[in-house]
């Protein structure tokens, strides 16, 4: 194949890839957009050369999907535009060599007319996707199961063995688009091999059906209420000290409209009011009284501050139920360069990205908070991390809650992108997930991650999400990542195998 076509086909792919993300999130090209790609990479004779094609290929997608960099480093970080651009272009260009390292896999395992060496591919991707949910601090945003949680009958298959092998099966029909656009099959091998992958289809999409509807039932337990507040409160008022009272007044207005209409949790977004909640007396105060008075359980976000070192921080989200407040869990996965500053000594320029705190400690404590229910609480980004919600169940959270300020990204794709990322936890959790955002967007998301109701951004309003509590342990949260360390292990074999291979 002539060189310019290759990098033509790298190109599609990479665009494709990113389409099937917000906010095109044409969630079906997921399934045939790598063909170009994989077509490219297997007629290539150099490893480099596959690796360029790879890292081309994923680099466009991520310069696609997530320009919302740019706004968050310049508008709300204060860099100069131009440095929020070089950083998001060298932030797409490390992401982009996931892709190389994916080109380099598929190149070393040499697949050629025997289809048994390319259902390693699926698995390389696997493989590769964990790996980047872990490396270093771990960014696991967009897992390719992401763009088909629309698709409720295909993603049920997530609380199986979690996003990975999802993440394979969606990779089979460009993989077999590939194999026979390169290797040209003909007869009983192309019959067998269309027709064993459209059985397999089948039974994806008709047990995922089966599933939903299943977990779907009532559980027995009583159902109640809980309230999601969305205040629409921007990150510039929540900046200005003038506006803490009033954001304060409008918070503890809408948790009494709330509580009139029958909630008996009430759940506030990420750190909406302005002020500690440890440290200002008449802010603990208001909120333990109405806890007690209506008996209802509050969960907030806020900042936590070290009894013994006042410098050190955590964001947080605190429990409020019965009039006490019972604890706080603490963000364990921070936000680089936003929450903590990665390198700080060696990445001086990046000191205006973290604004006034300086920068939070981890988190250690994955325990749920126990009220009137165990909540399983993930603070925004770290959602996205599939350990967090299944360590959270494996330690006996029955309801799920992820409190998030998106506001950074108004007007971008990254809310919903953001969104689509927490309806996966609800799946391989079986559970009920209640999601408040500042500015949105806050949803009542059910175990098969269908979306029951939510707000879109930019409005303010309350969710009233009729849920019950779950105790059901899916093999997702049971055994972890099984299927990728299978696909690793099977990878690591294929690649010593393709050594001799012409």
């Amino acid at each position: 194949m002539n060189p310019s076509l290759k990098i033509l086909f790298a190109v599609i792919s990479g665009v494709a890839f990113a389409l099937a993300f917000p906010d095109v999130a044409a969630g079906w090209l997921a399934f045939i957009a790598l063909a170009p790609l994989l077509i490219a990479i297997t007629t290539t004779e150099r490893t480099r050369h596959a690796f360029l094609l790879g890292w081309l290929a994923h680099t466009i997608a991520w310069l696609i999907m997530v320009p919302w960099v740019i706004r968050v480093m310049s508008h709300y970080g204060g860099l100069p535009y131009a440095a929020g651009v070089a950083i998001f272009g060298a932030m797409a260009a490390y992401l982009g060599l996931y892709g190389g390292l994916f080109a380099i896999i598929v190149h070393r395992i040499r697949p050629r007319k025997d289809f048994g060496r390319w259902l390693l591919i699926p698995l390389a991707w696997a493989a590769v996707e964990y790996v980047r949910t872990y490396l270093l601090s771990g960014f696991p945003w967009s897992l390719i199961a992401t763009t088909i949680v629309d698709y409720t009958s295909l993603i049920q298959i997530d609380r199986f063995a979690g996003p990975y092998l999802v993440g394979a099966m969606i990779l089979l029909p460009s993989t077999v688009i590939a194999w026979i656009a390169t290797q040209k099959p003909r007869g009983f091998p192309l019959v067998l091999v269309i027709g064993v992958h459209t059985a397999l289809a089948l039974v994806w999409w008709g047990t995922g059906l089966v599933t939903a509807k299943l977990v779907a039932r009532p559980t027995g337990a009583r159902p109640a209420v809980a309230a999601l507040l969305q205040p629409n409160i921007s990150q510039e008022m929540r900046w200005d000290e003038s506006s803490m009272l009033t954001i304060f007044r409008r918070m503890m207005a809408m948790t009494e409209e709330a509580i009139a209409n029958g909630a008996s949790v009430v759940i506030w977004p990420e750190s909406t009011v302005p002020l500690s909640y440890n440290r200002t007396e008449f802010y603990r105060d208001a909120i333990e009284s109405i806890s007690l008075r209506h008996n209802v359980d509050i969960i907030l976000g806020s900042v936590a501050e070290d009894s013994e070192n006042g410098m050190r921080l955590w964001n947080a989200a605190f429990l409020v139920s019965n009039g006490r407040t019972i604890g706080h869990y603490d963000k364990i996965k921070l936000v680089p360069f936003g929450e903590f500053v990665p390198m700080r000594k060696m990445l001086f320029f990046a000191q205006k990205l973290v604004h006034e705190v300086g920068e939070f400690s981890f988190g250690t404590n994955d325990r749920p908070l126990a009220g009137r229910f165990r909540y399983g609480p993930a603070i925004c980004y770290e959602i996205v991390f599939p350990q967090i919600t299944r360590t959270q169940i494996r330690n006996g959270a029955n309801v799920l809650v992820t409190i998030t300020n998106d506001a950074w990204y108004d007007g971008t794709s990254a809310p919903r992108q953001h969104l689509n990322q927490a309806r996966l936890r609800a799946v391989e959790g079986d559970r009920y997930l209640l999601r408040a955002g500042t500015t949105g967007i806050s949803a009542f998301i059910d175990p098969s991650g269908r979306i029951r109701e939510s707000i879109p951004m930019g409005r303010a309003g309350i969710i009233y999400a009729r849920f019950q509590e779950k105790s059901t342990v899916t093999p997702y949260v049971r055994f972890g990542d099984w299927f990728a360390w299978v696909a690793m292990v099977a990878v690591g074999v294929g690649w010593w195998r393709g050594r001799g291979r012409g």
